[in-house]
């Protein structure tokens, strides 16, 4: 896995973890039938979403909302595919722009705020069910990690789409804190290494300013800390081989 492609990375990580962790920690939050119900619905829309068919997709990921309404996952999936749909029609799926200082001085580009609206109300959703199943189950592992996929959807949200650089780094830097918990509670889910590993690295990666501002705001990174995670979920990790 090379560290150029971090952002097309996510795109996969935010749709294909969640459901990866469900099966391994097998929390309880579903029944089994529940569960494989999940994860047809999920293998169909994330078929689509990767064949461009973003409404076939949606149709997928609202029915996992419907019939699990007090699951994430499908608010999630919605908000995810909104966020890659958007990212195709600006063309901000190359990971070489977000390598340029450009990228982070030029804010001419607004996103729609029909699309800002609908991201932000799916992500809330998945918010608010995730932390509704830890107020019954504090050390669900399953919910920690939909809570920290949440906010790590929103931080590159915020970066790619709205060039909010500060947002991102303070919603990621929440993204990490929750997979961190995450691994305490399993530290065999080498994958939820990946939001820190990346993390690291983005955060070193900043151009020089903006990297010295997000240290004096308590952000800090590691381009060497980062490529060695990332390695380490590359030889051990479940999905990212």
């Amino acid at each position: 896995m090379r560290p150029t492609n971090a952002l097309l990375t996510l795109v996969v990580f935010f749709l294909i973890a969640p459901g990866v962790l469900a099966q391994q920690t097998n929390s309880g939050w579903l029944s089994e039938n529940e569960r494989t119900k999940l994860e047809s619905l999920r293998a169909a829309g994330f078929e689509a979403l990767f064949n461009l068919d973003y409404e076939a997709a949606r149709k997928n990921f609202r029915e996992i909302a419907e019939s699990l309404p007090n699951h994430p996952a499908g608010p999630q999936f919605l908000a995810a595919s909104l966020w890659i749909e958007t990212l195709y029609q600006s063309r901000r799926l190359q990971s070489s722009l977000y390598d340029s200082d450009s990228f982070y001085s030029q804010n001419e580009d607004k996103a729609d705020p029909r699309t800002v609206d609908q991201f932000r109300t799916w992500t809330r959703q998945a918010r608010q069910l995730a932390q509704a199943r830890l107020k019954q189950s504090p050390r669900d592992p399953e919910a920690l990690y939909f809570l920290g996929a949440t906010e790590g959807l929103k931080a590159t949200f915020e970066e790619a789409v709205e060039r909010r650089h500060f947002a991102a780094l303070k919603d990621g830097s929440d993204a990490v804190d929750r997979h961190r918990e995450v691994i305490k509670l399993d530290p065999a889910y080498h994958d939820a290494e990946i939001t820190i590993g990346l993390y690291d690295y983005t955060v070193a990666s900043l151009p020089l300013a903006y990297k010295i501002l997000a240290g004096v705001a308590g952000f800090h990174g590691s381009k060497k800390r980062g490529l060695a995670a990332i390695e380490r979920v590359t030889a051990e990790g479940r999905w990212a081989r």
